[in-house]
């Protein structure tokens, strides 16, 4: 037996095709014509769970940015590659140069994402 929404998905379908005419219904339609659509589009609402972001920092950027160096520093001492454990000064130099690299970059993300949010609200 067809749910529900399978039976009006088929009944609009009867609808779109010309179908539905006197002498001839489709199963499980109902008496009551729905109401036509209104032509306007209707109002966006704010959907759940969206924030707004906050104004991009750089102190927010440099704690990002020692949070991953530091996870990428243990991850690349535990996990060994290429068959041979790297060294503590290996690892802590290219956290440092992911660091670097992550400070400006995450900012300038934050920004952008901002600014997009900024021209939403907007218009």
């Amino acid at each position: 037996m067809a749910t529900k929404k399978q039976q009006r998905r088929k009944y609009r379908r009867a609808q779109g095709r010309g179908r539905l005419h006197e002498g001839y219904e489709a199963q499980g339609a109902s008496d009551q014509p729905k109401e036509p659509r209104s032509k306007e589009p209707r109002k966006q609402q704010p959907r759940r769970g969206v924030r707004q972001p906050s104004r991009p920092t750089w102190l927010r950027s440099l704690k990002r940015a020692a949070l991953f160096a530091a996870g990428l520093f243990v991850f690349t001492m535990i996990a060994p590659f290429g068959g041979t454990k790297p060294t503590p000064t290996g690892a802590a130099v290219q956290a440092a140069a992911f660091f670097v690299f992550l400070v400006p970059f995450g900012y300038l993300m934050d920004g952008f994402i901002y600014n997009r949010w900024l021209k939403r609200q907007q218009g």
